[in-house]
C-alpha cells in the first residue's frame, strides 16, 4: 500500500482500488484504523468488536488528529489510487 504521510510512529496508506467510502488505514508498529475521509470530516470507518481489536483510544485519536489536519492533502493523494 502506498504510504501518503507520516507522522512520528503513524503512517497513513491507501489501498489501490480499495472499496467505498474514501478512506486511509492509518497505521503504527502495533495498531490499525480506517479513516473516512470522503466528508468535510475525518472519522473512525468501521466500528464493533472485531475492530476494536485493531486499534486503542489513544491510536484512534490520534489517527483522527493527524488525517482531519490533512484532510484536503489525504483527499487529493488517495484519489489517485482509487479507480
Amino acid at each position: 500500500m502506498p504510504i501518503l504521510l507520516r507522522d512520528k510512529n503513524l503512517r497513513v496508506l491507501v489501498n489501490p482500488g480499495d472499496h467505498n467510502p474514501f478512506h486511509v488505514h492509518v497505521i503504527s508498529s502495533e495498531f490499525e484504523v480506517k479513516i473516512d475521509i470522503s466528508g468535510d470530516a475525518a472519522c473512525v470507518l468501521e466500528k464493533g468488536q472485531k475492530h476494536q481489536n485493531m486499534t486503542n483510544a489513544q491510536h484512534t485519536r490520534a489517527a483522527l488528529a493527524l488525517c482531519q489536519a490533512n484532510l484536503q492533502y489525504l483527499k487529493a493523494e488517495a484519489r489517485k489510487y482509487y479507480v
